[in-house]
Parts: C-alpha cells; sequence; structure tokens
C-alpha cells in the first residue's frame, strides 16, 4: 500500500476513531487492581495519541511534500547500487550521443500524472539506480517542434524529499504551463531524480563518497546522459540548469561548480554553501571539495556559470550565504540574488520563489 495514498491515510484515520473509540467504552471496564486499571488507561491513551500523531504525519507529508513518496524512500531501499561484470552499458542511445561518451540504454517509462513520465533507471556510469521523473512540455509532442532539441531543467528536492514534490506540492509543471501562457518563458523539459540515497532523513550530500554512492556523478553525468538520450534534449550543456531547493539548493550550486560541462545555470532555493551531510563532513578533503563557495572563491578561472542565489529574511543564514556566493563569482553577469522578506523555510516559500526562478532560467538557456 502507497504510504502517500489515500486509501493509508484514511486507515490512520479510522485507526484513531478506533482507538478513542475503544478507549472511551473500556476506561472503566478496565478488571483487576487499581495500579492495573491505571496502566491500561495509561496504555489507551498513549496508543490513541500515537495514533493521532500517525495520521498527522502522514497528512503533513501527503499535503507539504511528500517527504517520503513510498516505504522505500522512508528506509532507504529506493536506491541501490548495481555493478556489473565490467561496469559497461550495452544499449544504444536514442537520438545519439557525443563521441567518447558513455551511452544509455533506453528507458521504459510510465505515467505518473497527468503529462509527467516516470521510470527506474541504472546510470551508466554511477550505476545508481533511481528514479526519475520527466515532464515534456506540450510543444513536444507538437508537428513544428518536432525536429527541435528542448532545453532542459533538471530539479532537487531537499532532505527528506522525494523528486516527486516537484509535480506535486511545488506544482513545477502547473506553473510553466501557466508562463508559457503569458509568454514569460520558453518550452523546456523538467526532469526530477532520485537524490537522498540512504532514505530516511538521511543525506548523502550530492557528493561522490569513497565506496560507496556516487551521487555527483548520477545528478551531473547520468541523468543528463539518459535524458538525452531517450529524449530530444539539448546536447550542449548551455541549455541546461539545474534547481533545487533546501538541500537539493546547495546541491545545485555545488553540482554546477563541478560541472560546468552539464550545467550552465544553477538556482539554489534557501539554500548553504557549504556541505552539511554528516557523511562528506567527516571527511574535510571531501568537504572542501563540495564547497561551491571556496572552489569559486579559490579558483584562478571560474567556470563559464550563472546561478540565481535565493533566500527569505525569515529564513536565517540564506540571505547571507546568498550574497556571498553571487559576490563571489568575477563575472557574475546575469548571476543575482533574489529576496523574499517574509518566510521561513518551508516549501510555500520555495513556491513563491518557482516563478521568478524558471523566468530566470529561460532567459539563460532557452535562447
Amino acid at each position: 500500500m502507497s504510504l502517500t495514498g489515500t486509501p493509508f491515510f484514511a486507515i490512520t484515520i479510522l485507526i484513531v476513531v478506533l482507538a478513542v473509540t475503544g478507549m472511551i467504552a473500556v476506561w472503566n471496564r478496565i478488571p483487576g487492581p487499581h495500579a492495573v486499571r491505571i496502566i491500561g488507561r495509561v496504555g489507551m491513551t498513549v496508543l490513541s495519541q500515537a495514533a493521532a500523531v500517525l495520521m498527522v504525519l502522514v497528512y503533513v507529508n501527503n499535503s507539504m511534500g511528500p517527504f517520503y513518496d513510498s516505504w522505500g524512500d522512508l528506509f532507504g531501499s529506493n536506491a541501490t547500487v548495481q555493478m556489473s561484470a565490467t561496469g559497461n552499458q550495452t544499449g544504444k542511445p536514442i537520438g545519439g550521443t557525443k563521441p567518447g561518451t558513455v551511452q544509455a540504454d533506453p528507458l521504459t517509462f510510465s505515467t505518473y500524472t497527468t503529462g509527467v513520465l516516470k521510470t527506474k533507471a541504472v546510470g551508466p556510469e554511477s550505476h545508481i539506480k533511481g528514479s526519475l521523473y520527466v515532464w515534456l512540455p506540450p510543444q513536444y509532442n507538437q508537428a513544428q517542434f518536432a525536429h527541435t532539441e528542448f532545453p532542459v531543467v533538471e530539479l532537487l528536492p531537499g532532505t527528506p524529499g522525494t523528486p516527486q514534490t516537484w509535480f506535486g506540492t511545488m506544482k513545477a509543471n502547473d506553473e510553466m504551463v501557466k508562463l508559457m501562457g503569458e509568454g514569460k518563458v520558453k518550452p523546456m523539459i523538467l526532469v526530477a531524480a532520485t537524490l537522498n540515497m540512504f532514505g530516511g532523513g538521511n543525506d548523502s550530500g550530492c557528493a561522490n563518497l569513497p565506496g560507496s554512492y556516487q551521487t555527483a556523478t548520477w545528478l551531473a553525468k547520468d541523468v543528463p546522459t539518459m535524458i538525452k538520450g531517450n529524449f530530444r534534449a539539448a546536447t550542449d550543456a548551455k541549455h541546461w540548469a539545474i534547481m533545487g531547493y533546501s538541500a537539493g539548493g546547495y546541491c545545485s550550486a555545488n553540482l554546477t561548480v563541478q560541472y560546468p560541462q552539464s550545467f550552465h545555470a544553477a538556482v539554489t532555493m534557501s539554500g548553504y554553501n557549504y556541505p552539511d551531510a554528516a557523511v562528506v563532513l567527516k571527511d574535510p578533503a571531501l568537504a572542501k571539495a563540495n564547497n561551491p563557495y571556496l572552489l569559486l572563491k579559490d579558483a584562478k578561472q571560474q567556470p563559464d556559470i550563472v546561478i540565481l542565489a535565493a533566500g527569505s529574511l525569515g529564513d536565517p543564514g540564506t540571505m547571507p550565504d546568498a550574497r556571498a556566493l553571487i559576490g563571489v563569482l568575477h563575472n557574475p553577469g546575469p548571476s543575482r540574488v533574489m529576496q523574499l522578506d517574509h518566510g521561513s523555510h518551508t516549501t510555500a516559500v520555495f513556491q513563491t520563489m518557482l516563478p521568478d526562478s524558471l523566468v530566470w532560467i529561460s532567459q539563460q538557456i532557452a535562447v
């Protein structure tokens, strides 16, 4: 049964009703000595409170996330590393790739929701098996665009969080349709990929961990390779952007700084400039190598990238980090800071940042 489905939420409501009804029915009918009756009543109270807390958590997960879309997300069984004997992939790409690049197998997609496709895929270089959710603009299937290669925006959630949030609570696809109708953005493909490899609230830091998940390779190399191999997606990094919120915002900046051959533009919504994952911080060299602020600050020649760094005055630390990141750029060009005067670290704030972020991205990559 789905963790986010209506049936599961209905079951949690039923459990609450049964727990409270049962407590009322037997409160004064518990047999035995006084101490036993007291213990029984405390137990029933705790049970009913636990049921209520479970119901609220499921509601919050469904309405504000989903932070966990499946039991696999919750317990960390959705992302795996699959190593082949040689590490090679044998499939031929659809649409071709540049000579010397790793090729992606053709993927089979199913419908996730209206206009959004989903699949499980194994990264040809990282060997991570993760989820991909792809939204194609309506123009993709129109005859006049039959030979058009579309710019791409890769979307990253926070931690905890799932890629589905971008097409659920964030409604990025709906926002794209609205902005295209207003003539503010050009058609772009949106792709959201698995970010959190460990499941639960554990953060893998979007880094290549020695002897473990090669998350940076998955996000910055494998995902673009698979999208280019299965859709009419632009092949030049000039037409690729990556956007995320919270931990995903940090990852967007970090990956763009490290992989300018994959992404030209980054949007970090209420992100930060330094690794926050314990698994990265325990290795000082790894932490330094995944600090986008220091990487830019210490670079003699900075990569050809642009960054939109957004924060809120109601979310401590986000505005100083945003200003610092843009301030360290030698040639900021169209890079800029977006400031919200109100709002904390919530999905509602990220939604508020989304329209201007998409407009800015379109101006950078959809040209």
